[in-house]
C-alpha cells in the first residue's frame, strides 16, 4: 500500500465516525501519531538504503573519462571540464628548413604536421598495410619557388600512451579500470618527411606545406586538438604532516576547495605515496615522506554540458547506467554469465545512435569475421593461452549517425567485455 493510499483510506474512516468529537480525536491520534510513524519509518528506510548502496561500491560513474576532439581555433581554454592531452596542440605549428635537416639527420625522420582521418577502422587498416608514398609542396618565407617533398602517414602513437599512463594510476590508486572510449586517438596520424628537399637554405621559415592525399584528401582535418576531462595540477600541502599510528608514515593534507568537491581525484605516480583519500574539501595522503611538499595530483573533471557547448565531433564517454544488483555483484565479485546479462551490460552505455548490439555466439575460430581491435592493448594477460581460447563474437547493427566511427565503437563495447569474459578471445562485426 502506497503512502497515498493509506491516507485515502484513513480519510474515509474519519467521515464515517458519525460522532464529531470522536471524529477528531480519532484524525487527531493518525496525524500526530500514525502518519508521522510511517513518514519516519519511510525516511529511515530510504537513509538505510542509501547507506548499503554506498557501502557496496564506489560510484563507478564518478570516475568517467571523456573524450573528444575540436580544431585549434575553436579550443576554449575556459571550459568547464575539457583539457588537451597536450598543452602543446594549442600552439600554432612554426619551423624552419633547418629543422627538418637537423631531425632526419638525428632521427632520419622529420613529423610535419599532425592529422585526423576520417576514415572506418577498415580503410584504416588497408591505408597502414598499404604504407603508400604521397607527394607535397613546401613554401617558404625567402623563396616563391615550392619545393616537391615526399611523404608518409605513421599512426599516431603518443595520445595512446598517455591512456596506458592512466590506466597506470587508477591501479595505483585502486581504482578499477573502465575502457576509454577515445575512437578519435585511432584516427591520427603523422605525416612525416624522410628526405630533406632540394636547393633549399637551413633558415628558410617554412610558410605553408601543402599534401596531396589523392584518394583520402576527403577524409583529412587539419590542426585537431585531442581533449578530455583530465587535468594535471601541482598542490601544495596544508599545515605539517602529522604522523601515522604506524610510526613510519606521514598524513599530509590537501585543499580542493577552490578546484571543486565534485570532482574525483587521483595521485600521480609518485613512489612514497602509500594512498590518498577524499574528505569534503581535503585531500588526504598517505606517504612515508615526512616534509611538506608539492604534489602531483590528477584531477577527472566531472560537470555539465553548458547550453552553449558545440561540438563539431561528438563527446564520447565510458559511463553507464548501473542498478542495485550491478553494484552488489561487483561488490562480492560476483558475476552472471548469459546471453541476457551480457545484452543489458552492453545496452546500459546508451550507444545504440551508433551501433545496436544484436547478439552473439561462439567460435572455434573467428575465420576473418573479427572486425574490431583491442583499446586496451596495454593491458597485458601473462597467464592465459589464447591460443587455444574459444571465440565470443559479438554482431552489431549499424546506426544513424557517424559512420566512420562504427567500427570504433564496436571495439570499445568488445574491449569493456573483454574485461567482463577473459575465458573467450571476444571480438565484433558490423551486419
Amino acid at each position: 500500500m502506497t503512502y497515498g493510499e493509506m491516507k485515502e483510506m484513513i480519510r474515509q474512516e474519519i467521515v464515517s465516525i458519525p460522532a464529531l468529537e470522536e471524529r477528531v480525536l480519532f484524525k487527531e491520534l493518525m496525524e500526530q501519531v500514525f502518519l508521522d510513524l510511517y513518514e519516519t519509518s519511510e525516511k529511515m528506510y530510504r537513509e538505510l538504503e542509501q547507506r548499503v548502496q554506498e557501502e557496496l561500491a564506489y560510484d563507478v560513474n564518478r570516475y568517467q573519462i571523456r573524450t573528444g576532439i575540436i580544431e585549434r581555433s575553436c579550443f576554449d581554454a575556459s571550459h568547464q571540464f575539457f583539457s588537451p592531452m597536450k598543452e602543446s596542440d594549442l600552439k600554432d605549428l612554426s619551423y624552419e628548413t633547418g629543422d627538418i635537416q637537423e631531425g632526419i639527420e638525428k632521427e632520419g625522420q622529420f613529423i610535419l604536421m599532425k592529422i585526423m582521418l576520417r576514415c572506418d577502422y577498415l580503410q584504416l587498416k588497408e591505408l597502414w598495410e598499404r604504407d603508400p608514398i604521397f607527394d607535397g609542396m613546401i613554401e617558404t618565407d625567402s623563396s616563391r619557388e615550392a619545393r616537391k617533398i615526399t611523404v608518409r602517414l605513421r599512426r599516431n602513437t603518443e595520445y595512446l600512451q598517455k591512456v596506458g599512463r592512466l590506466y597506470q594510476l587508477f591501479m595505483k590508486n585502486g581504482i578499477p579500470w573502465q575502457t576509454l572510449n577515445a575512437p578519435y586517438l585511432y584516427k591520427l596520424a603523422d605525416v612525416v618527411v624522410f628526405q630533406a628537399p632540394e636547393r633549399i637554405q637551413k633558415n628558410e621559415k617554412i610558410r605553408q606545406v601543402r599534401i596531396d592525399f589523392g584518394k583520402y584528401k576527403d577524409f583529412i582535418s587539419y590542426d585537431m586538438v585531442p581533449v578530455w576531462n583530465v587535468r594535471k595540477l601541482i598542490l601544495d600541502g596544508i599545515g605539517f604532516p602529522i604522523p601515522c599510528e604506524d610510526h613510519r608514515n606521514f598524513e599530509h593534507r590537501i585543499s580542493i576547495r577552490e578546484y571543486g568537491i565534485c570532482h574525483a581525484y587521483l595521485a600521480g605516480d609518485e613512489p612514497d605515496i602509500r594512498s590518498i583519500s577524499q574528505r569534503k574539501e581535503k585531500l588526504l595522503i598517505i606517504s612515508e615522506n615526512s616534509r611538506t611538499k608539492k604534489w602531483c595530483i590528477y584531477q577527472i573533471r566531472n560537470a555539465e554540458n553548458k547550453k552553449t557547448d558545440h561540438y563539431e565531433f561528438p563527446v564520447m564517454q565510458n559511463e553507464r547506467v548501473e542498478n542495485f544488483s550491478e553494484r552488489y555483484q561487483r561488490k562480492w565479485n560476483q558475476s552472471i554469465k548469459t546471453r541476457a546479462e551480457l545484452e543489458r551490460f552492453i545496452r546500459g552505455f546508451h550507444l545504440e545512435r551508433y551501433i545496436c548490439y544484436q547478439g552473439c555466439e561462439l567460435l572455434e575460430q573467428f575465420d576473418g569475421r573479427k572486425e574490431t581491435y583491442s583499446m586496451n592493448p596495454f593491458i597485458e594477460d601473462e597467464i592465459r593461452d589464447t591460443k587455444n581460447q574459444k571465440k565470443l563474437l559479438l554482431r552489431f547493427q549499424a546506426g544513424r549517425e557517424e559512420e566512420w566511427l562504427h567500427r570504433d565503437i564496436a571495439s570499445f563495447l568488445v574491449s569493456e567485455v573483454q574485461r567482463l569474459y577473459p575465458e573467450y578471445e571476444c571480438g565484433g562485426m558490423l551486419l
